[in-house]
């Protein structure tokens, strides 16, 4: 065999060559260690991993020293894996580079978590204060001078004992809440582990999870009562979290038994409206301590602990509803009840559980109070009742009291103590909410059916005619530059399906410029304002105004802000639909005063929406940490409209309301809502009850939008038309001279985009007046689309040889006339030529025909008018013809002599004339022809009978009429 010679250099850089066999390419290299060496490294390795278990045990406790063995026996177990990584090739470099890596990752890991572990330890000890368990600050609520006017906190719950607690409420918080709460020390790792993987896999995927909450309920205690049961997200998030941990296995398990910890989670627990702990909340949903619950009540009760306002029984009954069936199904599940006790409790309605009579904080801020609480807890994330806080709200105390004399009847006197109302007042420049009326009664009941349910927020009703400024003419103006002339018909018309709509008054008033289309609240021209506006442009302007339309499939929820769609779940979302016409009249469902005030505000500041918001600022009293509004996080102001369309709406609107004497410029805009035929039929409703009646006004410093009616549908009970009318007009007047809406002269500021124009009314395209002397109208118009061609004068020949006739068998009422001519009258834009037909004042119908059929809905009988005209531009129309239609008796003619009857002495003869005779008509005087009479002459004394042929009504009688004839003395000749 060969030898191979090997070239290399020694330290003294002289050449050299060594030889090497080629046969050592199978001899391995080895490495000689010293094992004596070797057994003092294990030793010292193994001594360091007791030290650090044990010293994981007594400050970290046995989760956490398992935790910290299991750590090392993995990078242990890397290293192992290293050792065996042998030299020589390639992938097992690579492998061994990974797994040093790894290695190295673990190290740090193990290291920097057990840092973090000893850091929560020094962080949490001094949070453990154990008298924060029975007592706790409390949340105070400042008004717009910075006086407090409501105090929240526990030092209000009615303690109980473990022992006064029914054992199916107990069962019922276990199964939901912490279900092997009596088997582990505090923290259940099983289920916190399946709770944060459930939570990442929700990230990851986007989907929602049931993998339940990663809390016990000693955490929970913890958190309420010791840390910052605010802090919920980010790196404060998970600090708490751990603190929460430790405090609850180290410290609340250690000291108290499991029975007082339920207490102080049963206790200090808020549970909606003002209501804190299970027996406060029990008296005022239930009407009954808490001891005598049963097992549906308990199990709504226990609902509540996940979300008290989401799941109060009065305010959100649907969902109370649907967060028992899923407590009573867990309380089978882990064995608590029986499927046939699930079922029964299931049964019973939410409604015949709540009380009619309880008790409740009687603080006569309550109704905004609850309003602060509620965006505090959406908007902040803050329950004041368990997080400590000073609250800076836009309360005006002189509003809200004005507000509450009217609603509590000191300064106005209500029909009954049945109807209700809801009121909000708004700076319409901010959208701070200055007083809220959340209805009548509220104060001295409970938290019955309606007793924690806020009329001005959360009502959902239609809003009727206060729609049609928001859905019909306010997008016109801005989209289609429509001025407050631009004319609509008021017609007999229909929907795109067919279906017909009728005005509130069932006629209709012919040509109306937008100005009284809006004023007299047609719902014809409302329609077709809306039909000829880009249904997409509506939706833009109503969701810039923060209204929420119905656009969304079912489990769906309008959100105005990203116009979308949002699941209940907020994990999924959809684009809206189109805004479906009945719309334009405000038959959806629904509004509340509060958003519809702040959609008018816009209309009173020029063009801007500002969500409506209580809450100024927050500051935490545990570390003067502070939130203010006035952040890109919480403000939401967006330009909603030009000032061109906000002016002219509030021309259109503009009524003076006196205050205390005073004038106020103010705008407002009523609202009325009728009941369905078959709930009118069903419900035995009289013939004018209607649902809901409205008003929203504003001048330009404040909104105040009101609600009447009520929230249960009674025949005995419910509003009519006409009164209801004037009862919310004095309902208003009343908020007004109470102090809710300031004494304000200030005029709606005219913008240099708008001018005034007096304009020929029914001119289309309208046409500068000139030196006509008609019917002329003044309105605004934005500049750049404002008329420059002025009229000239046209007319139009009275129709003739009208009449009309009533067929009592048809029962319509048949109308004709002559032809009128225009010759010399030739243009395009007037539209069709023809005539308007009128019963009295109101329109009937638009023909082209020289012949009108009309059926009366009552009474035919009456002054009928026709006019000729242009239906596209009633400034050039005639005369009216009128015919005055009489109802038809039976006929009793009689004929009456009104001559001489004594014959001449002279003549020796009495001669009759026609002229003599009179006809009657049902003992009237009629106007009749008398042809001939006979006899003509009479010789004969005593009674004598005459025949008269007369014609009546183009028909020809016979009447006879009897005299008594006496003769003439003759005079003696002397």
């Amino acid at each position: 065999m060969q030898k191979k010679e090997i070239k290399g250099r020694r330290p003294n850089n002289k050449k050299v060559t060594t030889k090497k066999s080629t046969n050592t390419k199978n001899i391995k290299k080895r490495i000689v260690t010293n094992p004596k060496e070797d057994n003092q490294i294990k030793l010292i390795l193994l001594i360091s991993f007791i030290a650090i278990v044990l010293l994981s045990y007594f400050t970290l406790g046995t989760f956490f020293a398992l935790l910290t063995g299991f750590g090392i026996g993995i990078i242990v177990g890397v290293a192992k894996l290293l050792d065996k990584c042998k030299e020589g090739k390639k992938t097992k470099k690579i492998i061994k580079i990974i797994l040093m890596v790894i290695l190295s990752i673990g190290i740090v890991c193990l290291v920097g978590f057990t840092i973090f572990l000893i850091f929560i330890k020094i962080n949490a000890d001094p949070k453990y204060v154990t008298s924060k368990l029975e007592t706790q600050e409390n949340s105070e609520f400042l008004d717009i001078n910075n006086e407090v006017y409501a105090k929240l906190g526990s030092e209000m719950r009615e303690k109980v004992t473990y022992d006064e607690l029914p054992e199916v409420l107990i069962d019922a918080i276990i199964a939901t809440e912490d279900s092997r709460y009596f088997q582990h020390n505090g923290f259940d790792a099983p289920r916190f582990i399946k709770a944060s993987m459930g939570q990442v896999m929700q990230k990851l995927l986007h989907k929602g999870s049931n993998a339940g909450g990663a809390s016990t309920l000693t955490m929970q205690v913890v958190k309420n009562s010791l840390t910052n049961a605010y802090a919920t997200k980010g790196t404060e998030g998970i600090i708490r979290k751990f603190e929460d941990i430790y405090l609850a296995i180290f410290k609340l398990e250690k000291d108290f038994t499991k029975e007082q910890i339920i207490e102080y989670y049963v206790n200090n627990h808020y549970l909606g409206g003002n209501y804190y702990g299970v027996q406060e909340a029990s008296e005022a949903y239930f009407g009954k301590s808490v001891s005598e619950l049963n097992l549906s009540e308990a199990a709504t009760l226990a609902g509540m602990f996940k979300s008290p306002i989401y799941y109060s029984p009065t305010v959100y009954p649907e969902h109370a509803e649907t967060r028992r069936k899923t407590v009573l199904y867990l309380m089978k599940r882990h064995g608590y009840i029986t499927e046939e006790e699930e079922k029964i409790a299931n049964s019973i309605p939410i409604s015949s559980l709540t009380s009619e009579g309880g008790t409740t904080q009687n603080n006569k801020y309550s109704g905004y109070v609850d309003t602060v609480v509620e965006e505090l807890d959406t908007k902040y994330g803050i329950n004041p009742y368990t997080t400590p806080v000073i609250v800076h709200t836009n309360l005006d105390r002189s509003k809200q009291d004005g507000v509450n004399s009217v609603m509590n009847g000191e300064s106005y006197t209500w029909i009954n103590d049945k109807v209700q109302a809801g009121v909000a007042v708004l700076d319409s420049q901010t959208g701070k909410i200055l007083a809220i009326g959340n209805g009548r009664n509220i104060g001295d009941r409970s938290a019955n059916k309606k007793g924690q349910w806020n009329y001005a927020t959360k009502n959902k009703r239609q809003p009727g005619s206060t729609a049609k400024p928001l859905f019909d003419y306010g997008p016109g103006i801005e989209y289609n530059n429509w001025s407050t002339y631009t004319l609509f018909e008021d017609e007999p018309y229909t929907y795109s399906n067919g279906r017909s709509i009728q005005n509130w008054d069932g006629g209709y008033l012919g040509t109306l410029t937008l100005r009284k289309s809006l004023a007299y609240s047609r719902n014809i021209p409302a329609l077709k304002a809306f039909q000829q506006v880009d249904n997409k442009k509506i939706l833009e302007f109503v969701s810039n105004l923060g209204m929420t339309p119905e656009v969304c499939s079912t489990g769906y929820t309008y959100n105005p802000n990203t116009m979308k769609c949002i699941s209940k779940d907020g994990k999924s979302t959809e684009d809206p639909t189109r805004i479906h016409e009945a719309h334009s009249i405000g038959a959806f469902t629904g509004t509340n005063p509060l958003q519809m005030s702040a959609a008018y505000a816009a209309f009173s500041n020029g063009g801007y929406y500002n969500e409506p918001y209580s809450v100024s600022k927050v500051v935490y009293k545990s570390n003067n940490e502070t939130k203010e509004h006035n952040s890109d996080n919480y403000v939401v102001k967006r330009k909603a409209m030009s000032e061109a369309t906000a002016f002219m709406i509030s021309s259109v609107l503009q009524d003076v309301t006196l205050n205390g004497g005073n004038p106020v410029n103010v705008a407002r805009k009523t609202g009325t809502t009728n009941y369905d035929s078959s709930t009118m039929e069903s419900k035995n409703l009289p013939w004018d009850a209607i649902r809901d009646s409205w008003i929203i006004g504003y001048s330009t410093k404040t909104v105040v939008g009101l609600w009447y009616g009520y929230d249960f549908i009674d025949s005995e009970y419910c509003l009519h038309n006409v009164p209801a009318s004037v009862q919310k007009d004095k309902i208003f007047n009343a908020l007004v001279n109470s102090g809710a809406m300031e004494s304000n002269r200030e005029a709606f500021k005219q913008p240099d985009s708008v001018v005034k124009v007096g304009v020929v009314m029914g001119s289309n395209p309208p046409k500068l007046a000139g030196t006509y002397t008609g019917n002329v109208v003044y309105e605004y118009f934005k500049k750049e689309y404002a008329p420059e061609e002025t009229y000239v004068e046209e007319k139009l020949a009275a129709p003739e040889d009208f009449e009309a006739t009533y067929n009592r068998l048809t029962k319509k009422v048949n109308l004709s006339w002559k032809a009128v001519s225009t010759s010399g009258i030739d243009d395009e834009n007037y539209g069709t030529f023809g005539y308007n037909v009128y019963f009295g004042s109101t329109l009937i119908g638009f023909t082209e025909k020289t012949s009108f059929t009309y059926t009366p809905t009552s009474s035919p009988y009456g002054t009928y008018k026709v006019v000729a005209t242009y239906k596209s531009y009633s400034g050039i129309k005639s005369e009216s013809a009128t015919y005055k239609l009489e109802e038809e008796t039976t006929d009793n003619l009689e004929l009456q002599y009104t001559g001489s009857t004594t014959i001449p002495a002279l003549t020796g003869a009495l001669t009759l004339s026609t002229s003599d005779f009179v006809v009657k008509n049902n003992g009237s005087t009629v106007s009749a022809t008398i042809e001939q009479c006979t006899p003509n002459e009479i010789k004969l004394t005593g009674r004598q009978t005459i025949t008269c042929t007369i014609k009546y009504k183009n028909k020809t009688e016979t009447l006879t009429t009897t005299i008594n004839v006496t003769k003439e003395q003759e005079s003696e000749t002397q």
